[in-house]
């Protein structure tokens, strides 16, 4: 890949920290070795590789069965690389953490009631998917289950330190700003501990 392009969708966004990771593991510079573009979105990315314009991009689900079909090879995984990345959290302020406690705690029993039922019952979960991913096509379903559920999703979902020191040193290469931040004000599992001893009772 040395002398030659990867695209991302916007740099700053995951795209953009998952090839500069694969880059770094490898002993290659982004941008002095190997050169990122922004290109806006996956499909993109897809038509960039398709017209030689990156000859690699980070591309995720559905659009990663797409790419198969028209000839590219996946190389790598998330999981392959082991690249620690809270990919979604739930924020809420300090003030909220305090005062609507318990409210915040049946949220977070919903989530993990939603993670049982999905492991429970897949046709239903790949159901609900296509529901509001507005698709019917069996292999992006499968895939997708797949990915998001058997492979990463976490019964408890704890913030993980290392996921989010990822984020901060990623985010630190590009602002000053971020290198005071403490990282361990930044996140709370205590609801989820509670809500752990309260199942094991």
């Amino acid at each position: 890949m040395k002398g030659k392009a990867v695209g991302v969708t916007r740099f700053g966004a995951f795209s953009d920290f998952a090839a500069r990771h694969v880059l770094k593991k490898h002993r290659l510079q982004p941008i002095k070795d190997v050169a990122l573009l922004q290109l806006g979105g996956t499909q993109e990315i897809i038509a960039g590789m398709q017209n030689n314009l990156i000859q690699g991009g980070s591309v995720s689900l559905p659009l990663t069965i797409n790419a198969r079909k028209l000839g590219f090879r996946e190389l790598l995984t998330t999981e392959a690389i082991g690249l620690p990345f809270d990919y979604g959290c739930i924020i809420v302020k300090n003030s909220q953490l305090k005062s609507r406690r318990e409210e915040l705690k049946k949220f977070l029993r919903a989530t993990i009631a939603a993670y049982d039922l999905a492991i429970a019952d897949p046709a239903f979960a790949k159901r609900t998917i296509g529901k509001y991913t507005r698709t019917t096509d069996t292999a992006t379903l499968e895939e997708t289950y797949k990915e998001n559920v058997k492979d990463y999703a976490l019964r408890i979902p704890y913030v993980s330190l290392a996921g989010l020191n990822s984020i901060l040193k990623f985010r630190a290469e590009s602002s000053a700003e971020v290198k005071k931040l403490a990282l361990d004000k930044m996140y709370d599992n205590s609801l989820l501990q509670e809500i752990q001893k309260e199942t094991m009772k």
